[in-house]
């Protein structure tokens, strides 16, 4: 009796840990859903591509200060769910090395002002973007995954995000507003990651004393990690610029919207593995692995069919007619919202239980190199956004066959 209690006070939390993660995902994507149609009617498309592609341009950045500690993080704060001075230990050596990267990045930033041109053209944009998204890395989410009590970030990044709207309907209203609006947004994200270390601090969290071999471990473990967000941040980077230059920075905003579609859905897709992660890892068997991927293909099947078949209203509602040339790139990118999810399974449930972590990267690397070169020629076909969002629907099949290839030789 007693253990089937247990059972099911597992499969409580866990089912609480996702309905928590997606809500705060799926909160802040419809809060910015909300307000994205003022915005884009009060700036213009171009205005707010070229805070798109500054946000872009910052999240290589992120991707360098949060060099993959996540994953690593959370899995450590899993295991010491009950000792409170090694959970201590985790946070404060993540502190530690963020910090480092952190002034690492200021000086790259201080120096990519000065050669490049876009840059010096959007300088606030590109400030305030910068400093938004080391807020974001800074924020513990791992912290409060690995403890299963989402629900905290959750009732914080809501209440904020909700604050930011009568802010942004106050006072933008105007093309050079953008500026404005990046400012509000990037407040809101400040003072969360501020109210999240509060919350540790109340949990019992406190700086600890943190050997250098302890920090070469971290780093060593987040390595694959960090080199697959990076080309992940090269990738969504290599796809603005290629929109940028092909097309202009009003198509950069299109590409924007289509992607915004698709990220609401992909927010319960995504998380489902985020929330299964803290009791799959240390009981990842094979059976277990292909019940998981067997539900989740027939998840993302039907999430697919559904924005598909649902583009056209959304964008006309979200942008208007000027931005129905986001109705193609949307229904093409639906299908990231399946592959997505079958890859995050593999990385999730295969490949850190094997530690594996460099296949992960590999992953990155030729979902990278596919989605660059098939775009590419897809545009030397035919000179339209599509292609590009082709590009990275045939990259993200390729990427599938790849896991599934080192899945195979993982079992062997």
């Amino acid at each position: 009796m007693n253990i089937h209690f247990l059972q099911r006070l597992r499969e409580t939390r866990v089912l609480e840990n996702y309905s928590f993660m997606t809500a705060l995902s799926i909160f802040s994507a419809l809060i910015g859903l909300i307000i994205y149609p003022y915005v884009i009617r009060m700036t213009g498309k171009d205005a707010y591509g070229a805070y798109i592609y500054a946000f872009t341009i910052a999240t290589f950045f992120q991707a360098v200060i949060d060099y993959g500690f996540d994953s690593p993080c959370a899995k450590a704060i899993v295991q010491a769910r009950n000792d409170l001075v090694e959970r201590s230990k985790v946070v404060t050596s993540a502190l530690l090395l963020k910090s480092g990267f952190i002034a690492l990045c200021v000086i790259a930033f201080v120096i990519c002002i000065y050669c490049v041109p876009f840059m010096q053209n959007h300088f606030r944009l590109c400030l305030m973007t910068f400093i938004q998204l080391i807020a974001t890395s800074l924020f513990p989410v791992w912290y409060f995954q690995g403890l299963k009590k989402m629900k905290f970030v959750t009732y914080i990044n809501l209440a904020l995000r909700l604050s930011t709207i009568p802010l942004i309907i106050w006072l933008v209203h105007v093309p050079e507003d953008i500026g404005v609006y990046a400012f509000i947004v990037m407040s809101s994200v400040v003072l969360g990651t501020l109210i999240a270390y509060i919350c540790l601090f109340v949990d019992g969290i406190r700086l600890q004393r943190i050997t250098t071999a302890r920090l070469r471990v971290l780093l060593h473990d987040s390595t694959p990690f960090f080199a697959t967000s990076l080309t992940s941040s090269f990738k969504a980077l290599a796809v603005k610029a290629i929109i940028k230059h092909s097309f202009g920075i009003g198509e950069v905003a299109i590409y924007d919207l289509a992607e915004k579609i698709v990220t609401i859905p992909r927010f319960f897709t995504q998380n489902i593995n985020g929330a299964l992660f803290p009791e799959v890892v240390d009981n990842a068997t094979p059976n277990r692995v292909r019940r998981i991927l067997k539900y989740e293909r027939v998840i993302g099947i039907s999430f697919a069919v559904l924005v598909a078949l649902l583009s056209y209203p959304l964008v006309l509602v979200l942008g208007g007619m000027e931005m129905l040339g986001a109705v193609p790139v949307t229904i093409i990118l639906s299908t990231a919202i399946y592959t997505n999810l079958v890859v995050g399974a593999y990385v999730n449930f295969v490949f850190i239980p094997a530690y594996r972590y460099y296949y992960i990267t590999l992953d990155q690397v030729i979902a990278f190199v596919s989605c660059v070169l098939l775009s590419l020629a897809g545009l030397y076909v035919w000179h339209s956004i599509s292609m590009v969002a082709a590009g990275i629907m045939l990259s993200g099949f390729i990427e599938i066959l790849f896991c599934y290839l080192l899945s195979k030789r993982i079992s062997r």
